[in-house]
């Protein structure tokens, strides 16, 4: 890791399942950020996507071509949850993600920082977020840094029990590759509070992007 020589805006793309702390995560840096972050990452995303392509309505007729939850065959969830679920991404979703990835990029070129929390499972989606990244780091327009987290499936299942997303969720997430062949930083968050997972990203990135402490910006021309 090299520390960032001057400020241009910083990327911070905090990966992990479902449930493992990146919504807490994310406030508690921009929390502590003396330059300002802004979060951009799936939940936003999923805002904004009409309830016919969300699912969000009983019926919705578009939700095959946008975003869905369903049960994933064969797969069982713990006890007292709902068996193990995933979002299935239809077509217009893929152009939703690929708009995400986009606006991202288009406030990193402003000079604007973000905190992306949290990509979708979609290894087509996130391959194309960070050959879009890659761009900007090439050319010296953005800091980039992507965090994983990591958390063990009983962990993950008692923490969705508190969690607004479906049950079982989670366990599927964490059954697949992690969203980045090679992050630059792990944290597993089993059995840590949130107070000491968010000291270790700080002290990581503070080594990384100095800003983040100071706020010296530099403006892009």
């Amino acid at each position: 890791m090299s520390t960032v020589p001057h400020a241009v805006p910083l990327c911070l793309v905090i990966n992990g399942p479902s449930a493992a702390g990146k919504s807490t995560l994310t406030t508690a840096i921009q929390d502590r950020a003396e330059t300002p972050l802004l979060r951009f990452g799936l939940d936003e995303l999923f805002r904004m996507v009409p309830d016919h392509w969300g699912g969000g309505l009983p019926g919705a007729r578009h939700s095959d071509l946008g975003f869905r939850y369903e049960a994933v065959e064969g797969a069982e969830g713990a006890e007292g949850t709902e068996g193990v679920r995933r979002i299935r991404t239809g077509p217009d979703g893929m152009v939703m993600l690929e708009a995400m990835n986009a606006a991202v990029v288009a406030m990193l070129r402003t000079g604007q920082g973000v905190i992306v929390d949290g990509q979708a499972f979609e290894p087509e989606a996130n391959r194309d977020l960070e050959a879009r990244l890659a761009v900007l780091g090439q050319e010296g327009v953005a800091a980039v840094a992507i965090v994983e987290l990591r958390t063990d499936d009983r962990d993950l299942t008692e923490r969705q029990r508190r969690h607004e997303h479906p049950a079982g969720l989670s366990l599927f997430h964490n059954s697949r590759p992690p969203q980045s062949p090679h992050p630059d930083l792990v944290i597993d968050t089993t059995g840590r509070d949130a107070a000491h997972v968010a000291d270790l990203l700080w002290d990581w990135l503070v080594a990384f992007y100095p800003a983040a402490a100071t706020g010296t910006r530099a403006r892009i021309e």
